[in-house]
């Protein structure tokens, strides 16, 4: 027979790797985004200086 502590522990196990999951996923379209973003920001300015606008 199983015991409900283990039951726990395995579904507190669970939850928190489906936790890290959706942490690391964040995380990683976080740091996408905001390269994303500079690389714009520094796009322009090399486009402004390039062109002299």
């Amino acid at each position: 027979m199983t015991d409900t502590s283990d039951d726990r522990a395995a579904e507190e196990e669970l939850r928190l790797a489906f936790g890290r999951a959706i942490g690391f996923t964040l995380a990683a379209l976080l740091l996408l985004l905001g390269g994303a973003i500079l690389l714009l920001l520094v796009a322009a300015a090399f486009f402004r200086f390039a062109f002299g606008g």
